[in-house]
C-alpha cells in the first residue's frame, strides 16, 4: 500500500468515476486502475463495484475512513514542512474578485516583500474548495456560506458582500427608460445573461431567466462585452464595474420592482494556524483593507 493508491482511492470516491479521478490526478485511467487493483490485493477484496456507476463495496466503505485518516495525517505533515519556509504563501481567489480585490492587495504586498515566493491562483468556488481540502492553500477567497461537507470546520476571517447590478449599455438603458419595471426591461432587452459566480443561483435570477425572451449562462468577459454592446443585460458585480458605472460606459437599470441581489464570499485561512505566520497574516490584513476601501467588507471576524 502506498500514498498514490490511497490518493487515487479517495479521488474516485469523491468524483464517482475512474475517468474523472485520473484527470484530476493528471494520470492515465490505466494508472488509476492499476493502483486500485494493487490496493484491493492488499486489503483482500474489491473496494468498488464496476459498471455504469462506480460505487463503494461494503469493504470499500469500511476502509474509506481509515484511508482518509492516513491522507489527512500526510497533508498535515506536508503543511507543517511548508510552514517552516516563512517565505512562501499560497493564495487563491474567486475569479470575479481577482481584478478589483485580490490583485491590488497582492501587488501592495509584493512591493513590500519582493523576495517572497507567492503562488497566486484563481478559480470557481468548487476549485478552491478542492485546493483547501488538499491543504494546498494558505489563504483563499471562496463563496459563502460554505456548503462543502469536506470543509465543515472552515471559519471565515472576513465576510464580503457585493451588490449585483442589473447592467445595460447606455443606449439600451435610454430605450428602456428611467425607473423601469421588470416588465418594461424585458419588453426591450434582447437577451438576459447569468454567470458562474454563484454557488447556488439566487431564485430571483432564476425567475428572470424565465421572463426573458432569451437567456444564456456565460463567462464574465464574454458577458460583459455583450452587455457593453447593447446585445444583452445581466447582473454584474458592482465592485468589478465601478469605473464603468462612473464613466457611463455601463448603466445600472435598478428596476423599481426588484430587490437588490447580493453575492456573499469570505476570506478564509487554509489551516487553523495559517494566520500565525506573519506573512500570511499581513496578506490577509491587506485583503481586508482593500475590501473595506471597495465597500465590500461585510464583517471582519479576526
Amino acid at each position: 500500500m502506498d500514498i498514490d493508491q490511497l490518493r487515487s482511492f479517495d479521488r474516485i470516491v469523491r468524483d464517482g468515476s475512474f475517468t474523472k479521478a485520473a484527470a484530476r490526478l493528471n494520470v492515465t485511467q490505466a494508472t488509476i486502475s492499476m493502483r486500485i487493483r494493487a490496493l484491493e490485493t492488499h486489503v483482500g477484496g474489491a473496494l468498488f463495484t464496476r459498471g455504469r456507476k462506480v460505487e463503494l463495496t461494503e469493504r470499500g466503505a469500511t476502509f474509506l475512513p481509515y484511508a482518509r485518516r492516513v491522507l489527512a495525517t500526510l497533508l498535515e505533515s506536508e503543511d507543517a514542512m511548508r510552514s517552516v519556509d516563512r517565505g512562501r504563501i499560497a493564495f487563491a481567489s474567486l475569479r470575479s474578485l481577482i481584478e478589483p480585490l485580490a490583485t491590488p492587495a497582492v501587488v501592495d504586498f509584493m512591493r513590500v516583500h519582493p523576495r517572497v515566493e507567492l503562488q497566486f491562483e484563481e478559480g470557481r468556488h468548487r476549485d478552491i474548495a478542492e485546493w483547501l481540502h488538499d491543504r494546498r492553500i494558505d489563504l483563499a477567497i471562496i463563496g459563502w456560506p460554505n456548503f462543502d461537507p469536506l470543509l465543515e470546520a472552515l471559519e471565515p476571517v472576513a465576510l464580503l458582500r457585493e451588490k449585483a447590478v442589473l447592467a445595460a449599455s447606455p443606449a439600451l438603458a435610454r430605450e428602456i427608460g428611467p425607473q423601469p419595471t421588470l416588465d418594461r426591461i424585458f419588453a426591450v432587452a434582447p437577451h438576459f445573461l447569468s454567470f458562474f459566480w454563484w454557488q447556488v443561483t439566487p431564485d430571483a435570477i432564476q425567475s428572470l431567466r424565465h421572463r426573458a425572451r432569451a437567456s444564456s449562462q456565460v463567462l464574465f468577459s464574454s458577458g460583459r462585452a455583450l452587455i457593453e454592446h447593447g446585445a444583452a443585460i445581466g447582473h454584474l458585480l458592482e465592485a468589478s464595474i465601478t469605473g464603468d458605472l462612473a464613466s457611463g460606459r455601463l448603466v445600472d437599470l435598478a428596476p423599481i420592482d426588484m430587490p437588490v441581489i447580493w453575492r456573499d464570499s469570505a476570506l478564509v485561512a487554509g489551516t487553523p494556524d495559517a494566520l500565525s505566520r506573519p506573512l500570511v497574516a499581513e496578506l490577509a490584513d491587506r485583503i481586508v483593507a482593500r475590501a473595506a476601501t471597495l465597500g465590500v467588507l461585510h464583517a471582519d471576524r479576526r
